[in-house]
């Protein structure tokens, strides 16, 4: 044979080995190279992986009409073809989510994901619900690092290894310290905008004289730290949702909430919110309620969440069409702080069976902007259009929530939202200060039968004094008495040893 006809011949089949072998190199992994070019990154999908699996993720609230089709087909015809497995949803009510939620963990089920805020994350991880994240991140998670800052992965390190993926990257600062209010209402009763404690007693009173169905309300789970900006010239900021311990933000110190002098007036403001009809005793720790009566358009204001009006907004309409959402922070001048850069975190169970299938949906999400918007929004031309530049949803059937996912980098106002509302959340981080709680977890371990007594009694003996519903002074010595005899001190010595060895080492 011709020595060009060899070398011809060797090309060829060098060529055919290279084809045939990179098929099985690293399937399913994300093009790295891919990113180096955003254009080629946002329209090629890479190879799916061979085995076909069922991925099983918990979600919070109910499954509409709408996204159980969307599941079914039209996501789960893309998910068979770009990662070569289908999503089954299970929905939770929010109404017991942390409760159904923390069984299926505990009895060790096999679901693969699911979300809860941050501060649930050092939690599940003294639990031992929740695996470590790192190595899959590295081989399947690249699009999620390039469109998610690292300050928010930091967030869920713990003993120098990462627990969630901080799903939302945008802007997060006084985040619960605001109060958003029916701006359509507050105008129907003569009033602008809401500055004090008085402007929201004044707005509840004037819309009773006008149709006493209203109620007032203002969650008692997050509430406090919208009532702390003006109730005390201090800047405080909560540890987490259970409400025992703060911090100073001026001292730098950790400080026990319930024995503070701060814990007294915000009790005794809610008790007198309890009689005034404010707080309506029939929603206070029945949240199945409260949101029956917010989706039927009858709550005044409740606790914001820097972009609650926006994202509230067409369940408001759906009630009331001509309804529209304000948020405002009481003592204006006052500071906000960034406690977290985002409050969303999806976890990965220790019994996942598929997790870097997992990790690979979670990339996919943020892979494209094409991906992004379809599984927030759905199918263009039949659940939403483009209107100059803005989102026009042309069903009222929720699909997946669009905050657990908002992403600087993809984010598209909605068209139903004024302008103004827009400004004032893309805005919100401005003059904001990191508070002294970033980046810092509580590792319960050598204290958890503690803090699960100290829980026990708190909700029994101090829910009932922070809701209002029990007398400050009739209650309270003997609610602290059973909370520190069920191991209090000894919680708050080692979460102050931790802060201040976290101190340290920033």
């Amino acid at each position: 044979m011709k020595p060009a006809v060899i070398g011809t011949v060797a090309i060829f089949f060098a060529a055919l080995i290279y084809i045939l072998f990179s098929h099985y190199i690293s399937p399913g992994l994300s093009n790295s190279q891919g990113s180096q070019n955003d254009d080629t990154a946002d329209n090629e999908e890479e190879d799916a992986p061979e085995s076909f699996v069922t991925l099983k993720m918990i979600m919070p609230g109910d499954l509409s009409a709408r996204m159980g089709d969307f599941v079914e087909n039209e996501l789960n015809y893309r998910l068979k073809r770009d990662l070569n497995m289908k999503l089954e949803l299970t929905y939770i009510p929010w109404s017991n989510y942390q409760q159904k939620l923390e069984l299926a963990l505990s009895t060790g089920e096999d679901y693969d994901l699911f979300w809860y805020g941050a501060p649930f994350v050092s939690v599940y991880y003294t639990k031992g619900y929740i695996r470590p994240l790192d190595e899959l991140l590295s081989q399947y998670g690249h699009d999620l690092i390039k469109h998610i800052p690292d300050e928010n992965f930091k967030q869920n390190r713990i003993d120098d290894k990462l627990w969630a993926i901080p799903s939302q990257a945008f802007t997060s600062a006084g985040k619960f310290s605001s109060v958003m209010v029916r701006q359509d209402l507050l105008e129907k009763v003569g009033m602008s905008d809401i500055k004090t404690i008085a402007d929201l007693e004044q707005f509840y009173q004037g819309m009773q004289a006008i149709d006493p169905s209203y109620y007032g309300y203002l969650e008692t789970d997050r509430g406090h730290e919208m009532l702390w900006r003006e109730l005390t010239d201090r800047n405080y900021s909560s540890l987490d949702e259970r409400m025992l311990f703060m911090v100073d933000e001026d001292s730098g110190e950790l400080v026990s909430y319930v024995e503070s002098e701060i814990f007294k007036k915000v009790a005794q403001l809610r008790e007198s919110w309890v009689n005034k009809g404010i707080i309506d005793m029939n929603l206070v720790g029945n949240p199945a309620a409260k949101i029956d009566q917010e989706n039927a358009g009858k709550l005044l204001f409740r606790v914001g969440a820097v972009s609650r009006a926006m994202e509230n907004l067409q369940t408001a309409r759906n009630a009331d069409p001509n309804a529209r959402l304000r948020e405002y922070y009481l003592a204006k001048e006052k500071p906000k702080y960034i406690t977290t850069p985002s409050n969303e975190a999806f976890m990965i169970t220790s019994a996942s069976e598929n997790p870097e299938r997992a990790m690979m949906f979670m990339n996919w999400i943020l892979h494209s902007k094409e991906n992004y918007n379809f599984i927030i929004y759905g199918v263009e031309g039949k659940d939403y259009e483009l209107e100059n530049g803005k989102i026009k949803q042309l069903t009222n059937d929720q699909l997946m929530y669009e905050w657990m996912w908002r992403n600087k980098d993809y984010f598209i106002a909605p068209a139903s939202v004024e302008d103004d509302i827009i400004e004032d959340m893309l805005t919100n981080d401005e003059n904001s200060r990191i508070s002294k709680l970033f980046g810092f977890h509580f590792n319960e371990a050598s204290v958890k039968n503690e803090m699960a007594q100290v829980m026990a009694v708190y909700k029994e003996k101090l829910e009932p004094i922070i809701f209002g519903l029990a007398s400050y002074d009739q209650y309270y010595e003997d609610a602290i008495a059973s909370l520190k005899k069920a191991g209090f001190d000894i919680v708050f010595a080692e979460l102050n040893k931790q802060f201040t060895e976290f101190q340290l080492q920033h």
